[in-house]
Protein backbone atom coordinates (compact mmCIF):
# COMPACT_ATOMS: atom_id res chain seq x y z
CA UNK A 1 0.00 0.00 0.00
CA UNK A 2 1.17 3.40 -1.04
CA UNK A 3 1.81 6.20 1.67
CA UNK A 4 -0.75 8.21 0.46
CA UNK A 5 -3.38 5.80 0.62
CA UNK A 6 -2.49 4.79 4.33
CA UNK A 7 -2.17 8.13 5.16
CA UNK A 8 -6.23 8.70 3.37
CA UNK A 9 -7.01 5.91 5.39
CA UNK A 10 -5.18 6.94 8.99
CA UNK A 11 -6.99 10.25 8.52
CA UNK A 12 -10.49 8.57 7.97
CA UNK A 13 -9.98 6.25 11.12
CA UNK A 14 -8.79 9.93 13.16
CA UNK A 15 -11.71 11.52 12.17
CA UNK A 16 -14.23 8.81 12.78
CA UNK A 17 -12.21 8.51 16.27
CA UNK A 18 -12.96 12.27 16.57
CA UNK A 19 -16.57 11.96 15.48
CA UNK A 20 -17.32 8.84 17.84
CA UNK A 21 -16.11 10.68 20.77
CA UNK A 22 -17.86 13.77 20.16
CA UNK A 23 -20.86 11.48 20.02
CA UNK A 24 -19.69 10.24 23.66
CA UNK A 25 -19.42 13.44 24.96
CA UNK A 26 -22.65 14.91 23.04
CA UNK A 27 -24.47 11.36 25.10
CA UNK A 28 -22.51 12.33 28.46
CA UNK A 29 -23.89 15.88 28.24
CA UNK A 30 -27.25 14.84 27.67
CA UNK A 31 -27.28 12.56 30.58
CA UNK A 32 -25.81 14.40 33.07
CA UNK A 33 -28.24 17.63 32.38
CA UNK A 34 -31.06 15.43 32.22
CA UNK A 35 -30.11 14.26 35.95
CA UNK A 36 -28.74 17.46 37.64
CA UNK A 37 -32.89 18.94 36.14
CA UNK A 38 -34.78 16.12 37.44
CA UNK A 39 -32.92 14.87 40.55
CA UNK A 40 -32.77 18.60 42.16
CA UNK A 41 -35.72 19.35 40.90
CA UNK A 42 -37.57 16.51 42.41
CA UNK A 43 -35.84 18.05 45.92
CA UNK A 44 -36.82 21.13 45.56
CA UNK A 45 -40.40 20.91 47.05
CA UNK A 46 -39.50 19.04 49.99
CA UNK A 47 -36.78 21.37 50.44
CA UNK A 48 -38.20 25.13 49.66
CA UNK A 49 -41.75 23.69 51.13
CA UNK A 50 -41.23 21.27 54.14
CA UNK A 51 -40.64 24.12 56.83
CA UNK A 52 -44.16 25.26 55.49
CA UNK A 53 -45.73 22.22 55.87
CA UNK A 54 -44.31 21.94 59.44
CA UNK A 55 -45.64 24.93 60.68
CA UNK A 56 -48.99 24.04 58.80
CA UNK A 57 -48.80 20.80 61.39
CA UNK A 58 -48.74 22.56 64.17
CA UNK A 59 -45.14 22.84 64.36
CA UNK A 60 -43.76 26.17 66.26
CA UNK A 61 -40.77 27.91 64.62
CA UNK A 62 -38.27 25.86 66.96
CA UNK A 63 -39.77 22.63 66.83
CA UNK A 64 -39.71 22.99 63.00
CA UNK A 65 -35.91 24.37 63.17
CA UNK A 66 -34.93 21.03 65.36
CA UNK A 67 -36.67 18.70 62.41
CA UNK A 68 -34.77 20.30 59.16
CA UNK A 69 -31.46 20.05 61.53
CA UNK A 70 -32.11 16.39 62.37
CA UNK A 71 -33.03 16.28 58.43
CA UNK A 72 -29.27 17.63 57.73
CA UNK A 73 -27.68 15.18 60.32
CA UNK A 74 -29.50 12.34 58.03
CA UNK A 75 -28.36 13.35 54.59
CA UNK A 76 -24.72 14.29 56.32
CA UNK A 77 -24.31 10.98 57.36
CA UNK A 78 -25.79 9.89 53.46
CA UNK A 79 -23.47 11.74 52.09
CA UNK A 80 -20.73 9.93 53.48
CA UNK A 81 -21.54 6.76 53.55
CA UNK A 82 -22.85 6.74 50.00
CA UNK A 83 -20.21 8.51 48.32
CA UNK A 84 -17.41 6.27 50.18
CA UNK A 85 -19.74 2.89 49.01
CA UNK A 86 -19.52 4.50 45.24
CA UNK A 87 -16.04 5.56 45.34
CA UNK A 88 -14.46 1.99 46.93
CA UNK A 89 -16.84 -0.48 44.35
CA UNK A 90 -17.01 2.35 41.48
CA UNK A 91 -20.48 1.48 41.47
CA UNK A 92 -21.89 5.25 41.23
CA UNK A 93 -24.99 3.93 39.14
CA UNK A 94 -25.97 1.27 41.42
CA UNK A 95 -25.54 3.38 44.60
CA UNK A 96 -27.75 5.73 42.92
CA UNK A 97 -30.35 3.54 41.89
CA UNK A 98 -31.50 1.70 45.10
CA UNK A 99 -30.78 4.80 47.50
CA UNK A 100 -33.35 6.77 45.27
CA UNK A 101 -36.28 4.05 45.35
CA UNK A 102 -35.47 3.66 49.49
CA UNK A 103 -36.55 7.23 49.46
CA UNK A 104 -39.11 7.82 47.12
CA UNK A 105 -40.62 5.20 49.42
CA UNK A 106 -40.17 7.38 52.20
CA UNK A 107 -41.43 10.13 50.98
CA UNK A 108 -44.31 8.75 49.73
CA UNK A 109 -45.51 7.56 53.50
CA UNK A 110 -45.02 10.96 54.76
CA UNK A 111 -48.48 11.75 52.09
CA UNK A 112 -51.59 12.39 53.28
CA UNK A 113 -52.42 8.55 52.69
CA UNK A 114 -50.11 8.08 55.02
CA UNK A 115 -49.14 10.28 57.41
CA UNK A 116 -47.50 7.63 60.34
CA UNK A 117 -47.85 10.88 62.89
CA UNK A 118 -51.39 11.02 62.37
CA UNK A 119 -52.34 9.30 65.64
CA UNK A 120 -49.60 11.04 67.52
CA UNK A 121 -49.78 14.53 69.17
CA UNK A 122 -47.65 17.14 70.98
CA UNK A 123 -44.14 16.16 71.61
CA UNK A 124 -44.44 12.40 69.88
CA UNK A 125 -46.09 13.63 66.60
CA UNK A 126 -42.52 16.01 66.22
CA UNK A 127 -40.39 12.91 67.29
CA UNK A 128 -42.30 10.65 64.56
CA UNK A 129 -41.73 13.49 61.66
CA UNK A 130 -38.35 13.81 62.56
CA UNK A 131 -37.72 10.22 62.36
CA UNK A 132 -39.63 9.79 58.93
CA UNK A 133 -38.03 13.32 57.44
CA UNK A 134 -34.34 11.88 58.60
CA UNK A 135 -34.52 8.59 57.07
CA UNK A 136 -35.65 9.73 53.69
CA UNK A 137 -33.16 13.00 54.00
CA UNK A 138 -30.40 9.68 54.57
CA UNK A 139 -31.25 8.39 51.51
CA UNK A 140 -32.02 11.30 49.42
CA UNK A 141 -28.40 12.25 50.29
CA UNK A 142 -26.89 10.42 47.91
CA UNK A 143 -28.07 11.70 44.82
CA UNK A 144 -26.63 15.12 44.82
CA UNK A 145 -23.11 13.93 46.13
CA UNK A 146 -22.90 11.13 43.75
CA UNK A 147 -23.95 13.37 40.89
CA UNK A 148 -21.47 16.05 41.54
CA UNK A 149 -18.87 13.49 42.45
CA UNK A 150 -19.62 12.38 38.61
CA UNK A 151 -19.10 15.77 37.24
CA UNK A 152 -15.89 16.22 39.10
CA UNK A 153 -14.66 13.02 38.37
CA UNK A 154 -14.62 13.14 34.28
CA UNK A 155 -14.07 16.22 34.68
CA UNK A 156 -10.76 15.66 36.15
CA UNK A 157 -9.97 12.91 33.92
CA UNK A 158 -10.91 15.11 30.61
CA UNK A 159 -13.71 12.61 29.92
CA UNK A 160 -16.63 14.57 30.82
CA UNK A 161 -17.66 19.01 30.75
CA UNK A 162 -17.22 21.67 32.98
CA UNK A 163 -18.97 21.46 35.99
CA UNK A 164 -20.83 24.91 36.13
CA UNK A 165 -21.98 24.28 32.42
CA UNK A 166 -23.98 20.53 33.98
CA UNK A 167 -25.15 22.68 37.60
CA UNK A 168 -26.58 25.07 35.81
CA UNK A 169 -29.54 22.35 34.83
CA UNK A 170 -29.87 21.76 38.22
CA UNK A 171 -30.67 25.53 38.67
CA UNK A 172 -33.22 25.25 36.20
CA UNK A 173 -34.64 22.13 37.52
CA UNK A 174 -34.78 23.34 40.72
CA UNK A 175 -36.57 26.52 39.59
CA UNK A 176 -38.91 25.45 37.55
CA UNK A 177 -39.95 22.69 39.96
CA UNK A 178 -40.63 24.99 42.59
CA UNK A 179 -42.81 27.17 40.75
CA UNK A 180 -44.93 24.29 39.58
CA UNK A 181 -44.83 22.63 42.80
CA UNK A 182 -46.11 25.94 44.73
CA UNK A 183 -49.13 25.99 42.28
CA UNK A 184 -49.85 22.24 43.12
CA UNK A 185 -49.66 22.86 47.37
CA UNK A 186 -52.34 26.10 46.22
CA UNK A 187 -54.66 23.39 44.25
CA UNK A 188 -54.13 20.12 45.72
CA UNK A 189 -52.40 20.36 49.09
CA UNK A 190 -48.72 19.64 50.83
CA UNK A 191 -48.89 16.10 49.57
CA UNK A 192 -48.29 17.37 46.42
CA UNK A 193 -44.31 18.09 47.16
CA UNK A 194 -43.83 14.24 48.47
CA UNK A 195 -45.62 13.38 44.90
CA UNK A 196 -43.50 15.58 43.10
CA UNK A 197 -40.30 14.47 44.99
CA UNK A 198 -41.19 10.54 43.51
CA UNK A 199 -42.10 11.36 40.23
CA UNK A 200 -39.15 13.45 39.57
CA UNK A 201 -36.67 10.87 41.34
CA UNK A 202 -38.24 8.04 39.30
CA UNK A 203 -37.78 9.98 35.96
CA UNK A 204 -34.51 10.30 37.18
CA UNK A 205 -34.04 6.34 38.15
CA UNK A 206 -35.22 5.61 34.68
CA UNK A 207 -32.27 7.94 32.94
CA UNK A 208 -29.74 6.05 34.88
CA UNK A 209 -30.97 2.87 33.96
CA UNK A 210 -31.35 3.83 29.92
CA UNK A 211 -28.57 6.34 29.82
CA UNK A 212 -26.16 5.99 32.41
CA UNK A 213 -22.70 4.21 32.93
CA UNK A 214 -20.13 4.47 35.63
CA UNK A 215 -17.41 7.02 34.97
CA UNK A 216 -13.65 5.93 34.66
CA UNK A 217 -11.31 7.26 36.63
CA UNK A 218 -7.87 8.10 35.18
CA UNK A 219 -4.98 6.22 37.33
CA UNK A 220 -3.27 8.72 39.33
CA UNK A 221 0.89 8.34 38.37
CA UNK A 222 3.82 9.96 39.58
CA UNK A 223 3.43 12.53 42.24
CA UNK A 224 -0.01 12.11 41.89
CA UNK A 225 0.22 8.60 42.82
CA UNK A 226 1.99 9.68 46.09
CA UNK A 227 -0.60 12.06 46.88
CA UNK A 228 -3.46 9.10 46.18
CA UNK A 229 -1.57 6.98 48.75
CA UNK A 230 -1.67 9.70 51.67
CA UNK A 231 -5.37 9.58 51.04
CA UNK A 232 -8.27 12.03 51.59
CA UNK A 233 -7.08 13.34 54.88
CA UNK A 234 -3.65 13.25 53.96
CA UNK A 235 -4.35 16.30 51.30
CA UNK A 236 -7.17 17.92 53.53
CA UNK A 237 -4.95 18.36 56.65
CA UNK A 238 -1.23 18.50 54.67
CA UNK A 239 -1.10 22.40 55.49
CA UNK A 240 -3.18 24.96 57.80
CA UNK A 241 -5.06 26.62 54.64
CA UNK A 242 -7.58 23.79 53.35
CA UNK A 243 -9.35 23.16 57.34
CA UNK A 244 -9.70 26.80 57.21
CA UNK A 245 -11.50 26.59 54.28
CA UNK A 246 -13.72 23.61 55.09
CA UNK A 247 -14.33 25.95 58.08
CA UNK A 248 -15.88 28.73 56.00
CA UNK A 249 -17.89 26.31 54.34
CA UNK A 250 -19.25 25.16 57.28
CA UNK A 251 -19.70 28.84 58.80
CA UNK A 252 -21.64 29.97 55.29
CA UNK A 253 -23.51 26.92 55.58
CA UNK A 254 -24.83 28.19 59.01
CA UNK A 255 -25.61 31.51 58.02
CA UNK A 256 -27.18 30.56 54.41
CA UNK A 257 -29.32 28.22 56.57
CA UNK A 258 -31.21 31.86 57.65
CA UNK A 259 -32.28 32.03 54.35
CA UNK A 260 -32.46 28.69 52.63
CA UNK A 261 -34.65 26.67 55.59
CA UNK A 262 -36.70 30.11 56.85
CA UNK A 263 -37.28 32.88 54.00
CA UNK A 264 -40.15 31.23 52.56
CA UNK A 265 -41.36 31.08 56.14
CA UNK A 266 -40.48 34.60 56.81
CA UNK A 267 -42.82 36.10 53.72
CA UNK A 268 -45.84 33.79 54.14
CA UNK A 269 -45.95 34.44 58.13
CA UNK A 270 -45.30 38.24 57.53
CA UNK A 271 -47.88 38.43 54.40
CA UNK A 272 -50.45 35.65 55.09
CA UNK A 273 -52.16 36.66 51.56
CA UNK A 274 -48.62 35.28 49.60
CA UNK A 275 -50.18 32.68 47.67
CA UNK A 276 -47.85 29.37 47.27
CA UNK A 277 -47.07 29.97 43.66
CA UNK A 278 -45.34 32.87 44.45
CA UNK A 279 -43.06 31.75 47.15
CA UNK A 280 -42.54 28.69 44.10
CA UNK A 281 -41.97 32.14 41.81
CA UNK A 282 -39.58 33.59 44.48
CA UNK A 283 -37.29 30.48 44.21
CA UNK A 284 -37.34 30.15 40.13
CA UNK A 285 -36.34 33.71 39.64
CA UNK A 286 -33.08 33.29 42.09
CA UNK A 287 -32.54 29.80 40.12
CA UNK A 288 -32.51 31.42 36.92
CA UNK A 289 -30.10 34.12 38.01
CA UNK A 290 -27.92 30.88 39.08
CA UNK A 291 -27.54 30.22 35.55
CA UNK A 292 -25.29 32.88 33.68
CA UNK A 293 -23.23 32.54 36.95
CA UNK A 294 -22.58 28.52 37.18
CA UNK A 295 -22.41 29.16 33.16
CA UNK A 296 -19.29 31.60 33.23
CA UNK A 297 -17.93 30.09 36.68
CA UNK A 298 -14.80 28.24 35.53
CA UNK A 299 -14.16 30.91 33.58
CA UNK A 300 -14.40 33.16 36.84
CA UNK A 301 -12.41 30.94 38.78
CA UNK A 302 -9.80 30.80 36.57
CA UNK A 303 -9.84 34.80 36.21
CA UNK A 304 -9.86 35.05 39.91
CA UNK A 305 -9.40 32.42 42.06
CA UNK A 306 -11.47 30.44 44.48
CA UNK A 307 -10.97 32.99 47.40
CA UNK A 308 -11.80 36.06 46.19
CA UNK A 309 -14.76 34.54 44.86
CA UNK A 310 -15.70 33.26 48.70
CA UNK A 311 -14.89 36.52 49.80
CA UNK A 312 -17.04 38.26 47.04
CA UNK A 313 -20.29 36.14 48.12
CA UNK A 314 -19.48 35.96 51.41
CA UNK A 315 -19.89 40.57 51.71
CA UNK A 316 -22.67 40.19 48.95
CA UNK A 317 -24.51 37.60 51.86
CA UNK A 318 -24.42 40.09 54.74
CA UNK A 319 -25.91 42.83 52.76
CA UNK A 320 -28.55 40.38 51.90
CA UNK A 321 -29.58 39.83 55.22
CA UNK A 322 -29.84 42.88 55.88
CA UNK A 323 -31.97 43.73 53.39
CA UNK A 324 -34.29 41.34 54.28
CA UNK A 325 -34.19 42.52 58.01
CA UNK A 326 -35.35 45.81 56.78
CA UNK A 327 -38.17 44.92 53.75
CA UNK A 328 -41.12 45.12 55.92
CA UNK A 329 -40.27 48.71 57.01
CA UNK A 330 -39.60 49.60 53.31
CA UNK A 331 -42.80 47.88 52.00
CA UNK A 332 -44.56 49.91 54.85
CA UNK A 333 -45.98 47.71 57.73
CA UNK A 334 -49.61 47.65 56.79
CA UNK A 335 -49.02 47.11 53.47
CA UNK A 336 -50.19 43.19 52.97
CA UNK A 337 -48.77 42.82 49.51
CA UNK A 338 -45.21 44.26 49.96
CA UNK A 339 -44.16 40.27 49.63
CA UNK A 340 -43.25 41.59 45.79
CA UNK A 341 -40.22 43.15 47.01
CA UNK A 342 -38.74 39.71 47.95
CA UNK A 343 -38.32 39.17 44.15
CA UNK A 344 -35.91 42.69 43.93
CA UNK A 345 -33.67 40.33 45.90
CA UNK A 346 -33.40 37.09 44.66
CA UNK A 347 -31.00 37.68 41.91
CA UNK A 348 -28.45 37.78 44.60
CA UNK A 349 -29.02 34.48 45.32
CA UNK A 350 -26.66 33.67 42.17
CA UNK A 351 -23.41 34.97 44.10
CA UNK A 352 -23.89 34.20 47.30
CA UNK A 353 -24.89 30.62 46.55
CA UNK A 354 -23.84 29.67 43.08
CA UNK A 355 -20.35 31.21 42.24
CA UNK A 356 -19.90 30.19 46.33
CA UNK A 357 -20.72 26.37 45.35
CA UNK A 358 -18.69 26.67 42.52
CA UNK A 359 -15.83 27.75 43.75
CA UNK A 360 -16.36 25.23 47.26
CA UNK A 361 -16.55 22.47 44.57
CA UNK A 362 -13.80 23.35 42.90
CA UNK A 363 -11.47 23.85 45.66
CA UNK A 364 -12.67 20.21 46.68
CA UNK A 365 -11.50 18.99 43.60
CA UNK A 366 -8.53 20.28 43.21
CA UNK A 367 -7.56 19.33 46.74
CA UNK A 368 -8.86 15.61 46.78
CA UNK A 369 -7.00 12.95 45.26
CA UNK A 370 -8.76 11.27 42.04
CA UNK A 371 -9.58 8.23 43.75
CA UNK A 372 -11.13 10.41 46.33
CA UNK A 373 -13.19 12.75 44.70
CA UNK A 374 -16.82 11.04 45.57
CA UNK A 375 -15.68 11.36 49.10
CA UNK A 376 -14.26 14.99 48.97
CA UNK A 377 -17.96 16.03 47.40
CA UNK A 378 -19.38 14.13 49.97
CA UNK A 379 -17.73 15.56 53.03
CA UNK A 380 -17.85 19.32 51.28
CA UNK A 381 -21.58 18.96 50.77
CA UNK A 382 -21.59 17.50 54.49
CA UNK A 383 -19.61 20.41 55.56
CA UNK A 384 -22.12 23.23 54.29
CA UNK A 385 -25.01 21.49 53.62
CA UNK A 386 -25.50 18.78 56.13
CA UNK A 387 -24.06 20.39 59.07
CA UNK A 388 -23.90 23.93 58.50
CA UNK A 389 -27.56 24.29 57.23
CA UNK A 390 -28.43 21.62 59.85
CA UNK A 391 -26.60 23.58 63.13
CA UNK A 392 -28.05 26.86 60.95
CA UNK A 393 -31.46 26.16 61.34
CA UNK A 394 -31.74 24.61 64.67
CA UNK A 395 -30.16 27.37 65.97
CA UNK A 396 -32.40 29.93 63.34
CA UNK A 397 -35.58 28.84 64.61
CA UNK A 398 -34.29 29.54 68.28
CA UNK A 399 -34.27 32.63 67.45
CA UNK A 400 -36.91 33.68 65.34
CA UNK A 401 -38.83 32.08 67.99
CA UNK A 402 -37.38 33.91 70.95
CA UNK A 403 -37.08 37.29 68.95
CA UNK A 404 -38.36 37.23 65.37
CA UNK A 405 -36.87 37.13 62.09
CA UNK A 406 -35.78 40.55 61.93
CA UNK A 407 -33.88 39.56 64.61
CA UNK A 408 -32.78 37.15 62.59
CA UNK A 409 -31.46 38.21 59.81
CA UNK A 410 -29.66 41.46 60.88
CA UNK A 411 -27.45 38.58 63.09
CA UNK A 412 -27.00 36.65 60.40
CA UNK A 413 -25.54 39.83 58.14
CA UNK A 414 -23.53 41.19 61.18
CA UNK A 415 -22.29 37.63 61.42
CA UNK A 416 -21.32 37.32 57.93
CA UNK A 417 -19.12 40.43 58.56
CA UNK A 418 -17.71 39.71 61.27
CA UNK A 419 -16.93 36.02 60.11
CA UNK A 420 -15.43 37.47 56.76
CA UNK A 421 -12.95 39.44 58.35
CA UNK A 422 -11.50 36.98 61.19
CA UNK A 423 -10.86 34.23 58.42
CA UNK A 424 -8.80 37.06 56.31
CA UNK A 425 -6.60 37.20 59.55
CA UNK A 426 -6.58 33.41 60.08
CA UNK A 427 -5.90 32.18 56.44
CA UNK A 428 -3.03 34.83 56.76
CA UNK A 429 -2.04 33.14 59.90
CA UNK A 430 -1.88 29.60 58.44
CA UNK A 431 0.20 30.32 54.91
CA UNK A 432 2.89 31.96 56.93
CA UNK A 433 3.33 29.07 59.04
CA UNK A 434 2.97 27.02 56.65
CA UNK A 435 6.08 28.31 54.68
CA UNK A 436 7.70 28.40 57.68
CA UNK A 437 6.94 24.68 58.56
CA UNK A 438 7.35 24.14 54.22
CA UNK A 439 4.20 22.62 54.39
CA UNK A 440 2.43 22.22 50.74
CA UNK A 441 0.87 25.66 49.80
CA UNK A 442 -2.63 26.40 49.40
CA UNK A 443 -4.35 24.48 45.90
CA UNK A 444 -5.92 27.58 44.96
CA UNK A 445 -2.66 29.95 44.92
CA UNK A 446 -0.74 26.83 42.76
CA UNK A 447 -4.03 27.29 40.26
CA UNK A 448 -4.03 31.14 40.20
CA UNK A 449 -2.57 34.01 40.55
CA UNK A 450 -4.09 35.25 44.49
CA UNK A 451 -1.05 35.08 46.39
CA UNK A 452 -1.05 38.70 47.19
CA UNK A 453 -4.83 38.72 47.46
CA UNK A 454 -5.11 38.08 51.52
Amino acid sequence: MDPETMYTELAASEDGDGEAERRRRRRYYVTMATLNFFETGAGAGLTKFFPVFLASRGLDTAQVGAVLALMQVGKFLGGLVFGRAADATGAYRGVLLWTNGAAIALALSMTSLGAPWRPFHGIARVAIVAVFASLQSFFASSSGTLIDAIAVVNQSSGAGADYGSLRLWAACGWGVAALAIGGCVDAFGFSSIFIAYAAGTCFASLVVVFAFSNPERAPPTGAGAAEDRGGLWGAFLGNCVVPLYFLNFFLHGLLAAFVESFLLLYAASRYPDAPSWFLGAMVLESALCEVPVFLYASAVLKRYGVRRCLVFAQLLFAARCLAYAYLPAVAGESNTHGYYLFLALEPSHAITFAMMWSAAVDYARITAPPRHQGAAQALLRGVYYYVGIGVGSYVGGRVVKAYGFQVLYKAGGAAMVGWAALWAVLLHCAATRDARQKAPPDPDLLLHDSADFI
